[in-house]
């Protein structure tokens, strides 16, 4: 039987001023972060290692059990640390579904569930710019409360340490909670997290953003209505205190389902909030919200329209402009014949820069989906997707939006991977 071996593959994609094209700063088809891992490498995130290159986490199916791996690649492609990566975590059971944030000094914060107690519990451990983990071995306890926590998020706290949210079933229905790790790895809150909303029915699907006061912004999708999903948040000081409304000021209440909020901040302590939004009843739409550090919502009440093109518009993802507002991404449907990329910038009151419903990033055949972004530092985003033009399987490619939402690269984007077989979750 043919067995097809999956490998974690790194890629770079640079601009050069006065160019309008991109190009691989690395070898063809990006540099294999964990070449001998065998089976399956997954759930991969990336975050900046402050000198030009990346550090990689990711979950390891390597026998009977997930684990969680690390590496660190240069600005040129070399790889800092040990072969196939080091362990940030081999403790019984699985570990799986990582997220990490740089620790401003070369190295990373890294969150994870994990099963070593019989339910899902959220660890975490730092890794300094040299490969060597900091905290406890295998990490250490960010929340042991009974039943499951899951579905975490992580930011930067300012100092060195991070601030962790997670959806947490202890009460027996799903709610929010927060913990404050500093840079030795002793949390800061109350033991087990500080409750973020614990309104009746669930709150799932957290997103956190920093507040730039050692705090943060956490958002969510709330069924405390009864009746359908809606979108709330809460901002919490670098102490754990909440300091909006108790649960949580209304995001969005409209009626239908609003779900699956991103969230960046606004710079000025507040944050934009952007999700998919069922209110026309015909499919979703994309919409946003900015809320200050006040608590208050700026713009229109229930949120900006920045996309209710025909038919399903889903998966937002958000990175800040830089200047008080927002670029949104997501996949999208309009074509009635498969997904696309589409874009847009929202600016700091409120009012979309570009073509109404968004520019389009990506209408080549196929499906494309799964869309990330990062700013690009001049106002724009970089946006990545997976893509199945080539055929059955996907392939990455990448595109930069400048400003004022022109493409830079190539038209449909540029291809960052098309190696045999599938490359997914850029």
């Amino acid at each position: 039987m043919h067995r097809m071996v999956q490998t974690l593959v790194l890629c770079s994609i640079f601009t050069i001023i006065g160019l309008s094209s991109a190009h691989a700063a690395w070898v063809t088809n990006g540099v294999a972060v964990a070449p001998s891992l065998d089976p399956v490498p997954g759930a991969p995130q990336i975050v900046s290692d402050g000198s030009g290159g990346a550090i990689v986490v990711w979950q390891n199916s390597g026998g009977s059990d997930k684990d969680i791996y690390a590496q660190r690649v240069d600005a040129n492609g070399a790889i800092l640390w040990v072969a196939d990566g080091i362990v940030i975590c081999a403790a019984a059971s699985d570990q799986m579904v990582p997220h990490l944030i740089a620790d401003g000094s070369g190295g990373a914060i890294i969150t994870w569930e994990d099963y070593r107690g019989g339910s899902h519990d959220i660890y975490a451990q730092r890794v300094n710019a040299s490969g060597v983990v900091q905290w406890t071995t295998d990490g250490v306890a960010i929340c042991l409360a009974a039943n499951s926590q899951e579905s975490s998020g992580i930011v930067s706290d300012g100092s060195g340490g991070a601030i962790i949210t997670w959806e947490d079933y202890r009460g027996g229905n799903y709610d929010i909670y927060a913990q404050r790790v500093n840079a030795s790895g002793a949390v800061q809150w109350t033991a087990n997290g500080a409750a973020v909303c614990t309104a009746t029915n669930s709150q799932s699907h957290p997103a956190i953003s920093s507040d730039g006061s050692g705090g943060a912004v956490v958002t969510w999708q709330d069924y405390r209505s009864g009746s359908s999903n809606d979108i709330y948040a809460q901002r919490l000081n670098a102490s754990g205190a909440v300091q909006w409304t108790a649960n949580g000021v209304a995001i969005c209440t409209v009626a239908y389902d609003q779900t699956s909020p991103e969230i960046a901040s606004d710079g000025s302590g507040g944050a934009i909030i952007t999700w998919q939004d069922y209110r026309s009843g015909g499919g979703n739409d994309i919409y946003a919200q900015r809320v200050n550090t006040s608590g208050a919502v700026q713009w229109t009440a229930g949120g900006v329209a920045i996309c209710a093109a025909d038919d399903d518009q889903a998966i937002p993802e958000i990175t800040s402009d830089g200047s008080g507002g927002a670029i949104i991404a997501w996949e999208d449907y309009r074509s009635g014949s498969d997904n696309d990329i589409y874009a847009q910038l929202v600016n700091a009151s409120g009012a979309v820069q570009w073509t109404a419903d968004g520019v389009a990033v990506c209408a080549a055949t196929d499906i494309q989906d799964n869309p990330a972004l990062v700013s690009d530092g001049s106002g724009g985003a970089i946006i990545t997707w997976q893509d199945y033009r080539g055929g059955s399987y996907p392939d990455i490619y990448a595109q930069e939006i400048s400003v004022s939402g022109s493409a830079q690269w190539t038209a449909d984007g540029d291809s960052v991977c098309t190696a045999r077989y599938s490359q997914t979750f850029p």
